[in-house]
């Protein structure tokens, strides 16, 4: 399924990685008069193979955006090509994260790229009270939402329960999580649930959680960005279930 929303990205990466890998989802791309030609001639290529509508415009503008680095580069696509729940387990992922009510888009986008690069088949987000895919995801993402399933849920605490049942471990992100990330078993099934900035996760998710693992950091400091934190978990378990398939 697909988000019926309009959505603005930019920058020449991002462009390039939807041109690669779903063309079919941008409507048109729109090129500054002054950027430079050669930088953006593999966009143009593409763009003409696919039949995509170019427009050449005097400045590219971006609404709420104020300094964005366009690259001089502007495409619209048809949002984001979703799925249910259902269809992204099959196969059973060794590897997927939900996130509870992460509002910064900047650290959505972060996310995403950080779990697509440990190896996760998907994310699950909430549909309401938490950052959605927009254009500055997409740029913070930096291609990577074209390597990940976006799964967008009602009820977080009733999918993480689906999860389990489909034999699943749940484990969720916290200060006072009862083991380490090291002393933790991630080699089987693994859906890690990251909290949102400021609260962490919600009573009613952090129940769903069969462990609460803690990332172990010198006494001056107690915390961590929800991306930073959410890049070193999952790189931990993709080392884990990478050593256990060698096994």
């Amino acid at each position: 399924m697909a988000d019926s929303r309009e959505i603005l990205i930019w920058g020449i990466h991002p462009i390039l990685e939807i041109l690669h890998n779903a063309p079919e989802q941008i409507g048109e791309i729109s090129i500054q008069q002054s950027g430079s030609a050669k930088k953006l001639q593999a966009i143009i290529n593409l763009a003409e193979k696919h039949r995509i509508k170019i427009g050449s415009v005097a400045k590219i503008t971006i609404p709420g955006e104020a300094n964005p680095n366009h690259q001089g580069v502007l495409a619209r696509i048809r949002g984001h090509q979703t799925v249910d729940l259902t269809e992204l387990l099959k196969g059973q992922p060794s590897l997927l994260v939900a996130l509870d009510s992460i509002s910064d888009p900047h650290n959505l986008g972060a996310i995403i790229r950080s779990a697509a690069a440990a190896g996760a088949v998907g994310i699950l987000i909430p549909k309401d009270r938490a950052a959605q895919i927009t254009g500055t995801v997409v740029k913070v993402a930096a291609g990577a939402l074209a390597h990940i399933k976006i799964c967008r849920v009602t009820n977080l605490s009733d999918s993480l329960r689906t999860l389990k049942d489909s034999g699943y471990w749940i484990f969720g992100a916290a200060g006072e999580g009862q083991q380490t990330i090291y002393e933790a078993d991630f080699s089987g099934p693994t859906c890690l649930v990251i909290g949102s900035e400021g609260k962490g996760i919600r009573k009613l998710v952090r129940k769903q959680c069969d462990f609460l693992v803690k990332i172990p950091m010198g006494k001056k400091i107690n915390s961590l960005n929800a991306s930073v934190a959410a890049g070193i978990i999952l790189f931990e378990i993709a080392r884990q279930q990478e050593l256990q398939e060698m096994d």
